[in-house]
């Protein structure tokens, strides 16, 4: 049997991300970053359930940064797997994804001053402007409506969902 597991985007609107998973495959559904209160964000930092190495594949459905901004940590952590999406998708997070690590970066300074005068030790930032731009890399454009193998014995088919540019589901 196939189970679906709610990783983010459950009891909160924000850090879009499920998990498709059979005793043959595991394939993710956007791995968004959680925007808001601190608490929020602080889920930012967590460990995913499984090693980014366990997981076959990631479909994004659009840009926006709550289904798409923790990709780039990902592949920090050691994901090399496809990540599917739109070809609008594909060109708008070539954009968005370095550009959410350059504010992580900026973010992580600012925090380093404050916490240098307070005594506690330096932070890193959640991704870098490499580990956005590595990610790109990864990224397999496909076209709405057509039909994609993601893993042996899974089809994915994009339809248009009419949300922003690109966005499917």
């Amino acid at each position: 049997g196939m189970r679906i597991e709610f990783v983010g985007g459950a009891r909160t609107v924000t850090g879009s991300c499920f998990i498709l998973k059979s005793d043959s495959f595991t394939i993710m559904v956007d791995r968004g970053m959680f925007q808001g209160k601190k608490v929020l964000r602080d889920r930012n930092y967590m460990k995913l359930i499984y090693a980014p190495g366990q997981i076959d594949a990631l479909l994004l459905t659009h840009a926006h940064i709550d289904h798409s901004g923790l990709i780039p940590k990902m592949v920090k952590d050691g994901y090399t797997h496809p990540i599917y999406a739109t070809r609008a998708t594909v060109d708008l997070c070539s954009v968005m994804l370095p550009d959410s690590a350059h504010i992580q970066e900026m973010d992580a300074v600012w925090i380093n001053k404050k916490n240098r005068k307070m005594g506690l030790d330096p932070v890193e930032p959640i991704y870098t402007v490499d580990d956005a731009e590595k990610s790109i890399g990864q990224f397999v454009p496909v076209r709405y409506d057509d039909t994609v193998q993601i893993v042996p014995g899974v089809t994915a088919t994009f339809r248009d969902a009419g949300h922003i540019l690109g966005s499917s589901f």
